[in-house]
């Protein structure tokens, strides 16, 4: 019995404290309010012109996101037609126990747009 009146009070107060409270967000508030008596900072030009080169989140270069072995994008990384950021598109799959990439590029190399590497780097001979 108690603990009700203890309890009831303390929420009832808890109430009128929450629905008192402004709407305002505070701190986006005192952020603007010091940048306006301040001013702009130097080099903001600088910062501006990252900002504007930013590319948006989850935009990511092709070449970021291969995931392709080491000695192969050694062997690629000789040939500019075959570099990586000539590469459309990877298909990874597996034949005889032997990891194979199925690349595609952006423009044909020796008259094939696409050729398929193992995974250490040796173009894989047509059937």
């Amino acid at each position: 019995m108690k603990t009700k009146l203890i309890l009831y009070p303390a929420i009832v107060g808890m109430l009128f404290v929450a629905c008192g409270e402004s709407e305002k967000d505070s701190y986006t508030d005192a952020m603007q309010d010091e940048v306006a008596t301040k001013g702009p900072l130097d080099g903001d030009d600088i910062n501006m012109k990252k900002l504007e080169d930013a590319k948006p989140l989850g935009q990511h270069e092709l070449v970021d996101t291969l995931q392709l072995p080491e000695p192969l994008i050694v062997i690629l990384q000789k040939d500019p037609a075959t570099s990586l950021d000539k590469i459309k598109d990877v298909r990874r799959f597996t034949e005889d126990a032997i990891e194979y990439f199925e690349i595609t590029f952006d423009n044909p190399v020796q008259d094939k747009q696409v050729i398929t590497y193992d995974n250490l780097g040796r173009i894989k001979s047509p059937k």
